[in-house]
């Protein structure tokens, strides 16, 4: 049996049961994990970590699995309402009341389903609602809150990346199936040597914003201790509490390595001074500025920081798309960090920047736990790389990873739900991508005791959007002529001319 301890629940506004709402169907959560902790026992997690576990009896997972989206709020209500549906004397009502709040997010009220079609309601749609009621009653956010948030909104780096902000290098960052047996970070050496960056090797890197610091230990373990050997690498941060992980993870892994707490829109190093910054998923938490249609049509801004950004929009020659919309988000402190990339690099230098964004339009926001991050309009900022004199190289992100294209893997949702399980019965379950068979070996005999698992293809939007992911390859001319010879592993390879 679970040593589990389970708090009393934070007081939760319930929703009221009464009008319209008892006309509506439920909808429970695709891809929703319950677990079989005993004979008469299941458990559910809410999406809030804040809340505890969901613990239920057997009429309480029967209730679950009425939220076909064929009963309407009524019937269920009739039909569960008054019997006791979990172990602390909770009715059928009471989980009612709660489980379609965001707080909760256990299933959706509504007349329609998500997608218009019973079957097929889509967790990213719905979480998407739920994303969208987290921010209904938050402040109002300005154009420095991104700064502010990482500067002091994180207090530690642990589990930041397994609950707040999941990226794509954080679920890739071992070794796994979806890559062919590479991490992500292999991955990415292989791509800076594939493109010749490696040779001659770089002498200074810049890592920007480099999360728990698993890209640079699993890069070094795709280079030689000979080809790292005189490699100053600089890590450069804005929030102060990931700088020690990064430290400790690029020392295990024989990087000559030190930190700089700093904001990557004001480099702090000095002109044509670096050879090589990496620049992974980060691009969306830089500074964006809001402006108005009237401010993009007379090019006149109403503060000084608009002022500039639509500066920065005629010097470039930008055109964005028109007609204008009444608000529309630039990118502004994307453009400025690339405008210091072309100060700080060394003639022949390069910069390699990864993260979600857009060909066409206007950024959108994207709701995180206490943030909002922004798409990046690449468009743009191919076209300001160009006009600063860079030679660029651009793709999404499925092109440059080995990617096993059949690959399955585990919903992000449904790990999320699993580390919560797991968690409350004293065992760890890293957030990562998991394919069947790495899920069986992680769980063991727990794997039968869950229900509701769902695989998606790799590639599909459902999992996790890769093809949104882009990949910008920068290159500022002028560098030496390369040498007729590469390097692997220790040994250079002359080519005969």
């Amino acid at each position: 049996m679970s040593c589990m301890t389970v708090s009393p629940a934070p007081s939760v506004e319930p929703l009221p049961l009464e009008g319209d709402i008892l006309q509506q169907r439920a909808w429970r959560m695709p891809d929703l994990v319950v677990y079989r902790h005993g004979d008469d026992e299941w458990r559910v997690a809410p999406l809030d970590e804040d809340l505890p576990l969901v613990r239920l009896n057997r009429m309480g997972a029967a209730l679950l699995g009425a939220m076909d989206g064929r009963l309407t709020i009524a019937a269920l209500l009739d039909q569960f309402g008054t019997w006791l549906c979990g172990p602390n004397k909770e009715t059928g009502r009471w989980f009612l009341e709660r489980w379609s709040l965001p707080r909760y997010s256990l299933c959706y009220f509504g007349t329609d389903p998500p997608t218009g079609h019973n079957v097929h309601a889509k967790w990213d749609l719905l979480l998407q609602k739920v994303r969208d009621q987290w921010h209904e009653n938050a402040p109002v956010e300005h154009e420095g809150h991104l700064t502010q948030f990482h500067h002091r909104g994180i207090q530690s780096h642990h589990g930041h990346f397994e609950i707040v902000e999941t990226t794509v290098s954080h679920l890739l960052r071992e070794p796994c199936d979806a890559l062919r047996g590479l991490s992500y970070g292999r991955a990415i050496a292989q791509t800076i040597r594939r493109h010749g960056w490696w040779n001659p090797k770089p002498q200074r890197i810049v890592e920007v914003g480099a999360g728990l610091g698993y890209l640079s230990r699993e890069m070094a373990q795709e280079l030689s201790p000979l080809e790292r050997r005189g490699v100053d690498y600089i890590f450069l941060d804005l929030t102060r509490p990931f700088l020690q992980s990064q430290l400790e993870l690029a020392g295990q892994a024989g990087w000559n390595a030190r930190a700089l707490h700093a904001n990557a829109e004001h480099l702090p190093f000095a002109d044509a001074s670096v050879d090589l910054v990496i620049d992974n998923e980060n691009l969306a938490d830089m500074t964006p500025v809001t402006l108005s249609r009237e401010e993009l049509e007379t090019s006149r801004g109403r503060t000084p920081d608009h002022q500039r950004s639509l500066d920065r929009i005629r010097t470039f020659r930008l055109t964005p798309d028109t007609p204008y919309p009444q608000e529309a988000i630039f990118n502004e402190g994307a453009m400025r960090f690339l405008t210091e990339l072309w100060r700080v690099l060394t003639p022949g230098g390069h910069a390699l920047l990864i993260e979600f964004g857009i060909d066409t339009g206007w950024p959108d926001p994207v709701r995180l736990p206490g943030h909002t991050e922004y798409e990046v309009q690449f468009t743009h900022l191919r076209h300001a790389a160009r006009w600063l004199g860079f030679r660029e190289h651009y793709g999404a992100l499925p092109q440059f990873l080995p990617i096993q294209r059949d690959a399955q893997v585990l919903c992000t949702g449904a790990t999320y739900a699993i580390r919560r399980l797991r968690e409350a019965e004293g065992h760890a379950f890293a957030v990562r991508a998991y394919t069947e068979s790495e899920l069986r070996r992680a769980l063991g005999t727990t794997l039968s005791r869950l229900t509701g698992l769902h695989y998606h293809h790799i590639l599909d939007p459902a999992w996790f959007s890769l093809w949104d992911f882009k990949v910008l390859l920068l290159e500022k001319p002028g560098g030496a002529p390369r040498p007729a010879y590469r390097e692997a592993q220790g040994f250079r390879w002359y080519s005969q001319r």
